[in-house]
């Protein structure tokens, strides 16, 4: 928020901010499979949240709605990327957050898998959606940026057969509220030009092996 108002003291020289959010911002909803597919102009319901503990989708869910009352209380130009579970290559050293969730399920170390059901989406094309919402001057509004929706249960499966010398969790988690089917609409960012996502398939292998560069596995 203090990025926000210091660009709206700089009106002159930043003519817009690109925001990158989540999509536990739009998929987290007791409807979630009835409205299916979601985009842009569907919201988490924060009762949802609080009922199966998603601390995450609430702060990401508060966090975004109150860039856009900034937004529109200043008159700022706010384009808003909202990708979903991020895979890829990694820069640092070590992983953080989601990578750190996938290495943990590979070596059999995190006790079960996340019940879980989502977006995924690589990183190189969460790169190109937010260069695409910075330069692209028909953007506007929210941008989904999200490849194929699937359980971790069924990336497991895929992954075991190319990757059999890996132990990977077996077990599902327990968790509740995350597993819901639904299916996510990326109409939008390739009405602006976007062509394709890459594929489950291209964002895991990338990222296994970024691992087995860095000594990971």
């Amino acid at each position: 928020m203090n990025v926000m108002n210091s660009c709206a003291k700089s009106r002159n020289t930043v003519k817009r901010i690109v925001l990158t959010s989540s999509s536990t911002t739009i998929r987290y909803r007791f409807d979630s499979t009835q409205v299916s597919p979601l985009n842009e102009s569907h919201w988490t319901d924060l009762e949802y949240c609080k009922r199966f503990k998603i601390w995450y989708g609430y702060k990401k869910t508060l966090g975004e709605k109150e860039a856009w009352r900034i937004a529109t209380d200043k008159k700022l130009n706010l384009v808003v990327v909202i990708p979903s579970f991020c895979i890829g290559p990694i820069l640092s050293p070590k992983p953080t957050s989601s990578p750190r969730i996938f290495l943990s399920i590979i070596k059999g170390t995190r006790g079960a898998y996340p019940n879980f059901r989502g977006g995924f989406v690589h990183i190189d094309d969460v790169v190109a959606a937010q260069i695409l919402a910075m330069e692209e001057p028909k953007a506007s509004g929210r941008i989904l940026c999200s490849s194929s929706v699937a359980h971790w249960s069924e990336i497991i499966e895929m992954l075991r057969i190319k990757y059999p010398l890996y132990p990977f969790e077996t077990k599902c988690g327990s968790e509740e509220g995350r597993d819901m089917p639904h299916s996510l609409d990326t109409t939008k960012i390739h009405e602006l030009g976007f062509t394709s996502f890459k594929s489950l398939p291209e964002m895991f292998d990338d990222c296994i092996k970024s691992f087995q560069d860095k000594g990971l596995l």
